[in-house]
């Protein structure tokens, strides 16, 4: 019985950790333009956007959407220091609106 529940537990951990690893490189692959979502505080997220060249498109709460059609974007929010940046349309079904 404690066999099966750690399977199970183990099973949900694989999925988990896969959507988590294909949310985090889908902003790298594929064409430039795409949304993207920067985690963390909706400020620093729009300062660390203007300094990477993006143009915000909606802030969330716990996340800002932004897209730049040069593609080195993601990239260059890494490095003006973005926590964490993850595809956008799947991430703004994720985070409720601001003022929400």
């Amino acid at each position: 019985m404690i066999t099966r529940i750690a399977r199970g537990v183990a099973r949900v951990a694989l999925v988990l950790g896969l959507w988590t690893l294909v949310m985090v490189a889908m902003p790298f692959v594929g064409s430039a333009g795409r949304q993207v979502a920067v985690i963390g505080d909706g400020a620093a997220a729009v300062r660390t956007i203007a300094a990477a060249g993006g143009t915000v498109v909606e802030i969330r709460r716990g996340a800002t959407l932004a897209r730049s059609d040069h593609r080195g974007f993601v990239a260059g929010l890494y490095a003006e220091g973005a926590p964490l940046v993850i595809e956008g349309r799947i991430a703004a079904g994720c985070f409720a609106k601001a003022g929400a």
